[in-house]
């Protein structure tokens, strides 16, 4: 499977509000790198919101979106985590949660009100964002000597990509980071050019 060389997500963290009859839902919207870091906004959110009833949640990874979860915290089966889901879905998203959080009116939704609230809640708040695209970048060592130094630092520059550490002695010893879409044919011509290019696992 080809993973994309770009993806949409959110600039920053947003929210948004909805009621349903007397029920008040809460959607928090937020970028994430993963599973961690969005437990701990979560856990964040849960304990300024102690005193509600539900506190739902989706999320997707990865540059194709992937992996992804959905959670009803108890609400009915499909009626909280799968619309907000879809509402993340919808706009094209990844790297991306939305948590939403229903403080209970007295009044029950029934299964196709809380789908309705769940989900609106949810695009509320990812209608109030702004989206950025990101570009995924693939990371290489590259060996070379000194002469071809400046082509591959120019390289580097002009496809938008970085050039993260390097060592010297007899040669040179270079960690890159280049744009997914541009590398294979920059890496075909450091390697045409002499270097020695590997990719780097690290992240």
């Amino acid at each position: 499977m080809n993973v994309p060389a770009r993806y949409r997500t959110l600039a920053g963290p947003t929210e948004a509000q909805l009621r349903e009859q007397a029920s008040r839902f809460i959607a928090y919207a937020f970028p994430i790198d993963d599973e961690v870091v969005f437990k701990e906004r979560y856990t964040q959110i849960a304990r300024e919101h102690h005193a509600a009833r539900h506190w739902c949640y989706a999320w997707v990874l990865g540059a194709d979106g992937s992996v992804y979860r959905a959670h009803d915290a108890a609400e009915p089966s499909g009626t909280a985590g799968r619309p907000i889901l879809q509402a993340i879905r919808d706009k094209g998203l990844t790297q991306v949660a939305v948590v939403v959080v229903r403080y209970f009116g007295g009044t029950l939704l029934g299964k196709a009100g809380l789908v309705r609230a769940y989900g609106g809640a949810a695009r509320l708040a990812l209608e109030h964002a702004t989206i950025m695209e990101h570009v995924v970048m693939d990371r290489f060592r590259v060996t070379c000597g000194h002469a071809l130094m400046e082509q591959v630092r120019n390289n580097v520059s002009k496809a938008g990509g970085e050039l993260l550490d390097g060592q010297f002695d007899h040669a040179c010893h270079l960690h890159v980071a280049l744009p997914r879409d541009r590398a294979q044919e920059i890496i075909t011509a450091w390697t045409i050019a002499g270097a020695q290019v590997t990719r780097d696992q690290r992240r």
